[in-house]
């Protein structure tokens, strides 16, 4: 069943299927994912406890320690992950964060979502909203709004109105193949000496760019966590194409030993210093 064919389904529903497609012994899991089974308690360290994860999670959750440490980095009033799947990093900013909102498309993950919340003890520091990321980006520019756009407060529960302090992205980055871009389907085609760097426009489901320029109309802080071997020249130009904002990237390696999972970036908007240039007057 694709995420598609679940977008009606009611809560109990999704409840029910969470629980039938969760992954929990290594019986359960296809041959090829079997390695996988070896860093369950990496993932979530309460595992054991009846944490649930589908397929799709068992390769693409945050581990919890680099999860806390984006976490700690983030503390603030209300942070927001746009694609929370199953609740590896919501948790972790439930810890840090006054309150959180996860957003996902899929009702089955934020079903499972809130269960393994629950279990850590988090679950009512966090809202949880079922729908698409671009929707709730367009509804929540205050620029839109202002030019008429109207959205019932029930639609995002009001949060499409309230100042979101930061957004962290973990958005789809295509799959196990991401280290061989070539196999996923991204229409840009790096240049053969950097042939296996990971291009931003290859994230789901609207490239790094867009995913950028809509969130920044919401927030002065947005963080992705995208593939290690991502294409740095690109993550520079983010932050170099609008002349009349300053942006700001700060790029941080996330290690699990002696692997490189992941890089963590770090963008925030540059605000103006409204006291002036702060140099003192003759």
């Amino acid at each position: 069943m694709n995420t598609g064919s679940r977008n009606n389904m009611s809560s109990e529903e999704a409840s029910r299927l969470a629980l039938k497609v969760a992954i929990r012994h290594r019986s359960q899991m296809p041959e090829h994912m079997h390695k996988y089974w070896r860093f369950r308690e990496s993932l979530f360290s309460r595992f054991n406890e009846g944490i649930l994860m589908d397929e799709e999670s068992w390769y693409s959750v945050t581990p919890e320690a680099l999860a806390y440490r984006i976490a700690v980095e983030c503390k603030c009033k209300v942070a927001m992950d746009a694609f929370c799947g199953s609740g590896g990093n919501i948790i972790q900013f439930a810890m840090t964060c006054d309150h959180v909102i996860g957003l996902d498309i899929d009702p089955v993950k934020l079903e499972m979502a809130k269960h393994n919340a629950a279990i850590y003890g988090v679950k009512d520091k966090i809202t949880f909203l079922c729908g698409d990321y671009q929707e709730f980006a367009r509804d929540a520019d205050p620029k839109a709004r202002a030019e008429g756009h109207i959205v019932p407060d029930e639609k995002w529960e009001g949060w499409h109105k309230k100042k979101i302090d930061v957004i962290f992205m973990s958005p789809p980055w295509g799959g196990v193949d991401y280290m061989t871009p070539s196999k996923i389907g991204s229409e840009a085609v790096p240049h053969p000496k950097y042939y296996n760097a990971y291009p931003l426009s290859a994230l789901r489901p609207c490239g790094g760019f867009t995913l950028f320029d809509i969130s920044m109309k919401i927030s002065n802080k947005v963080v992705m966590f995208l593939p290690r071997n991502t294409d740095l020249d690109q993550i520079s130009q983010v932050v170099s194409r609008d002349k009349s904002t300053k942006y700001t990237a700060h790029v941080e390696e996330m290690w699990m030993g002696t692997k490189l999972k992941a890089l963590c970036v770090y963008f925030a908007k540059e605000q103006p210093n409204i006291e002036g240039s702060g140099e003192s007057e003759e």
